[in-house]
């Protein structure tokens, strides 16, 4: 038996303290994710969490089994939607000041990356990345973002997600080494960096390996070991470029046999394997090499064939899928979504930065991946439900946030209070309706968010209290 001298977490929350104070949102339509969605509903919230959800009428009910005496309920209505706060699953916040990039027109990936540089080399000079970065931020919370996996290349712009109290990873971006560089200089950097953000407020710390072709195999070999010895997560793009495809035609051929002439050489680099004539993709390099798990999360998965997505699978990574940036840095292809839904990988979505994308919204993506999904043939009438999921808890499941106590992603009693509202036309009075209601929202959705709150903060709020 407990005293009131000591504290069991076990027996507080199986009997939690009355409740002094509760703000109750409630609206039309809510969207749970992880239940069915709810009409005239209501979310409960104390202090940074959801305390119930459901409909209005037993969510007031059971508030008063749980209030104290003389507590207070301050309800908000919202004539809209209300979401789980959405999740950006790539990002590069720091790069928000180079949209001049973004508006450019090129002919290549290649033409981008010569477009890009020397606007960064300028930048670098003046030195204001810390600015960029929470400017992009910010951007993201008005749009009903709450979290992001954000990808940082200069220290000074590691802070962004601190800044407006959002939730998330900043992951350390490491490139541009060669095998002996990295060995004798490149760990060292990467400690010091490492430590550097370990040191301030951040919601979280990961790391990202660039890319197959700015780094050779043994950065791919030792950081999935250094993260994972510092409970870290990592984030590569990948199967993004022309070059990382496998060899056309053997999308049916197993890399468990394809890999046979090529699997147990020491290689330098992916691009040594690729000029030696071999037909392995950069997610089957990265596969033999042990890079892949389900501590990780690709970017782009562009150029990712049959083969590429049943590994994916099986080790457990998911997707963040930028169809908008796909096409200013002219990967040469749409992803595969259809094949990626059909098959069930685990997906979310990601806006890129300003530098490739014309916008932060989740949502401007979300709406291109309707539409390239229905062209590329997915038939399937839950396109909007699978939409809706990846930019919420596929999101959160991606940045391993979606399970225990500081769940994200998702209204359920316990989760974090991350919440968007939404501005769009709701009809609820039949079935269909509450399906046009989602589709409205999943197609036309950017630019209506009108109120963020993340765990329990009202943090933007245009007009809609």
């Amino acid at each position: 038996m407990t005293t009131t001298d000591d504290f069991d977490p076990l027996y507080a929350a199986a009997h939690p303290a009355p409740l002094t104070e509760v703000t109750l949102y409630s609206a039309p339509l809510i969207i749970p994710v992880t239940g069915p969605v709810i009409l005239d509903g209501a979310i409960a919230v104390s202090g940074s969490r959801v305390v119930h959800v459901g409909t209005r009428r037993w969510v007031l009910d059971t508030l008063k089994q749980d209030m104290a005496a003389n507590a207070r309920i301050d309800e908000h209505h919202w004539h809209g939607v209300i979401t789980p706060g959405l999740i950006n699953a790539h990002t590069h916040l720091q790069y928000t000041n180079m949209a001049e990039v973004g508006r450019g027109t090129y002919q290549s990936f290649r033409d981008w990356e010569l477009g890009f540089n020397p606007v960064y080399e300028r930048l670098c000079e003046e030195g204001d990345w810390k600015a960029s970065a929470e400017e992009g931020a910010r951007m993201m919370v008005e749009a009903g973002t709450t979290a992001a996996a954000d990808i940082v290349t200069d220290p000074e712009a590691a802070g962004a997600l601190a800044s407006q109290g959002m939730h998330g990873v900043a992951y350390w971006e490491v490139m541009d080494w060669r095998n002996d560089e990295w060995r004798k200089v490149g760990v060292r950097e990467l400690v010091r960096h490492l430590g550097r953000m370990r040191a301030e407020d951040l919601p979280s710390v990961g790391i990202s390996p660039h890319a197959p072709y700015t780094l050779e195999t043994a950065p791919f070999v030792d950081l999935p070991d250094i993260a994972r010895q510092l409970d870290m997560r990592l984030h590569i793009h990948l199967a993004e470029t022309p070059m990382e495809a496998g060899a056309h035609g053997a999308e049916g051929t197993l890399s468990t046999y394809s890999a046979a002439s090529w699997r147990d050489e020491d290689w330098t680099s992916y691009q040594q394997l690729k000029d030696a004539g071999q037909g392995a993709s950069a997610i089957q390099f990265l596969d033999q090499l042990g890079s892949l798990g389900p501590d990780v999360h690709i970017a782009h998965g562009v150029w990712a064939d049959a083969e590429d997505r049943r590994i994916l699978r099986q080790r457990g990574v998911g997707v963040a899928l930028c169809p908008r940036s796909n096409r200013i840095t002219v990967t040469g292809r749409d992803a595969p979504i259809r094949e990626y839904l059909e098959e069930g990988n685990l997906l979310a979505v990601g806006t890129d930065s300003l530098s490739s994308s014309p916008s932060l919204d989740v949502l401007d993506d979300v709406a291109m991946l309707y539409d390239l999904a229905r062209e590329q043939g997915y038939a399937g009438d839950d396109l909007s439900h699978r939409l809706i999921r990846m930019m919420t808890l596929g999101g959160a499941q991606e940045l391993g946030m979606h399970v225990g106590a500081g769940r994200i992603g998702q209204i359920n009693a316990g989760a974090m209070a991350d919440l968007a509202f939404f501005d769009v036309p709701v009809y609820v009075a039949t079935p269909r309706g509450i399906e046009d209601t989602l589709e409205e929202l999943v197609r036309h959705g950017a630019g209506t968010n009108r109120a963020t709150v993340i765990s329990g903060r009202v943090v933007y709020n245009d007009s809609a209290f």
